[in-house]
């Protein structure tokens, strides 16, 4: 019987080395095997994404990297949170709801700034932020086209609430045609959609928001605290790459439009590169935390969060600088 029960207690424990052997070597499969899922949307902001894939910039970094391309910026925000993938790109405003509802996640670059604005008919003949008094305005609840519409409305003035009527949809696509058919007198929009429309010779810009806000974050990057915080070395080459393939899209204009039409397969080469002219919108990898709680103090003012979560739960620029200083 005594026999028997060291018996026992010996296959229990060489059941608990076994089992952490296993655990162990899943660690390091996971390190070293598996690809880290980077989740993008599809827009003209994605572009380094699209470049680091294209070149091999992450292979050549030694870091095993997937990019997919996903529809909604919802989906994107579900799959990080159920471990579907470990790094993002989306608008800043998303990234920062998300994170006051509690999803550990954090942002950690940038990727675009500017790109949106306020888009009529060309045969109105609106000039100003004034004309749209009384009004009815497309916009995206809660999106950063509704964040930035109010922001420059308020900036001049208007109250979005009671000098003009707020229409709410889902597609950039259908504010569109919502504009184009007289459904609505504006929408805020973005690239390229708006240079499309007057290349086609009905609508007409009426101002870019960064005509408020010089220069503001469009969209970022950000990725899971387990795995920035697991990972930091493979974060920061994947940071690498994003800025390699920043500085490239912003020297190589031509052949970063021809990407961005292979990638989406939608527009022309012609109509991606008119509506990333430097004046429209800038691929820039560079961030501050100030810009992030400025515009997360934006969104609590228009009630789509309740709190402006500290800086530190928001940002974390710590690995893009490393990224950074070894490129150099």
């Amino acid at each position: 019987m005594r026999r028997a029960r060291r018996y026992l207690w010996t296959i229990v424990l060489l059941g608990i080395v076994f089992s952490l052997f296993v655990l162990s070597g899943c660690s390091t499969r996971r390190l070293e095997g598996e690809r880290i899922i980077i989740g993008v949307r599809t827009s003209n902001c994605q572009s380094p994404f699209f470049i680091a894939d294209k070149q091999g910039l992450y292979e050549k970094l030694g870091v095993k990297a997937e990019v997919q391309l996903i529809l909604s910026n919802t989906e994107i925000i579900e799959a990080a949170q159920r471990g579907d993938l470990q790094m993002g790109s989306l608008p800043i405003t998303t990234a920062i709801a998300a994170i006051s509802r509690g999803t550990d996640i954090v942002i950690v670059a940038a990727t675009g700034r500017g790109s949106d604005g306020i888009l009529t008919r060309a045969a109105d003949g609106y000039r100003t932020l004034e004309d749209l008094r009384g009004k009815k305005v497309a916009t995206i609840r809660g999106s950063i086209l509704d964040v930035l519409l109010r922001m420059a409305l308020e900036s001049e003035g208007l109250d979005p609430n009671r000098d003009l009527t707020l229409v709410y949809f889902n597609k950039l696509g259908d504010m569109i045609s919502a504009l184009k058919t007289g459904q609505v007198d504006a929408t805020s929009n973005t690239e390229p959609f708006m240079t499309e429309a007057v290349r086609q010779g009905w609508g007409h810009i009426l101002s870019y928001y960064t005509a408020q806000w010089p220069d503001h974050p469009c969209c970022i990057v950000f990725a899971q605290r387990d795995f920035a915080r697991n990972h930091p070395r493979e974060l920061e080459k994947i940071l690498q790459a994003h800025l390699q393939a920043v500085d490239y899209a912003c020297d190589h204009r031509q052949e970063n439009s021809a990407v961005v039409v292979e990638y989406l397969g939608a527009f022309d080469k012609e109509l991606v590169f008119a509506s990333l002219a430097p004046e429209k919108m800038r691929l820039d990898a560079s961030l501050t935390s100030d810009e992030v709680v400025r515009m997360a103090e934006y969104m609590q003012a228009y009630g789509l969060i309740d709190d402006v979560p500290p800086a530190e739960r928001l940002v974390d620029l710590s690995y893009l600088t490393r990224a950074k200083e070894a490129l150099k």
